[in-house]
């Protein structure tokens, strides 16, 4: 959308209003239509920025979002969703804005958070590196430490139903991202290892219940969060040495 159109009638003329929260840390916060949050100053790493249509009628939402100079992004707000929509982005440290655009009085209220390792608003759990599990709500985050060794990070689901999981840790890969969107439990195997791309802004899919990431990160941090359907069960993840 050209920026000229922020001239126009309509609701794109609400975009960066900051109606709600000029220095939002990325805690978890709901827009209605017209409300604009800003975080001054992003990680300069990745971040997910998950959200929520919480209308209760079949109200499609829009969720505007403007870094820098540059234009505004459109992100489509599913009702009646019960999965969290999601974007892993690198901001490069520069502001990140978020708009609820939607309808003007329809009421769809939109939740948003930030999440990643030092985000207010989360308190994730303690990941230990001996492999013991550690469950995984939707919106639940956990964090520990790897060694400075080849580690595997198991994905699971094992009661059927299809988790989604972030894992965001180690050095950026090519395209600027540290950040790997898994699910499991898919419809497909693609990613790595296999000769199927997996859809956009994920790193993997399997068809099985479960994922192993193998990695040598160092000695360093490994933050998981989980973003599964609120319908799943049973996912959770391990960390332990090779």
């Amino acid at each position: 959308m050209p920026k000229s159109a922020r001239g126009n009638a309509g609701p794109f003329e609400v975009i960066d209003r900051l109606t709600v929260n000029p220095n939002w840390s990325g805690a978890p916060v709901v827009l209605n239509p017209g409300d604009n949050v800003n975080m001054p100053i992003t990680p300069n790493g990745s971040m997910l920025l998950a959200w929520f249509n919480q209308s209760s009628q079949n109200n499609t939402g829009t969720l505007s979002l403007t870094s820098g100079g540059g234009q505004p992004t459109f992100q489509t707000v599913p009702p009646l969703a019960l999965q969290p929509s999601l974007l892993v982005n690198d901001w490069l440290g520069n502001n990140l804005s978020a708009t609820n655009i939607s309808i003007p009085g329809s009421q769809t209220p939109i939740w948003v958070a930030g999440f990643g390792p030092g985000i207010p608003g989360q308190t994730p759990q303690n990941l230990p590196n001996s492999g013991a599990a550690v469950q995984l709500s939707t919106l639940a985050t956990a964090q520990g430490m790897a060694l400075p060794r080849y580690m595997q990070l198991p994905l699971i689901s094992n009661s059927g139903s299809l988790a989604v999981f972030v894992v965001i840790g180690g050095p950026a890969t090519n395209s600027g991202n540290n950040a790997y969107v898994i699910a499991v439990n898919s419809a497909q195997n693609s990613g790595p290892g296999t000769n199927v791309a997996p859809p956009p802004g994920y790193y993997a899919t399997t068809t099985g219940n479960n994922y192993i990431m193998s990695f040598n990160w160092g000695s360093s941090s490994v933050f998981v969060a989980g973003m599964s359907p609120l319908t799943s069960l049973g996912a959770s993840v391990k960390m332990y040495p090779l």
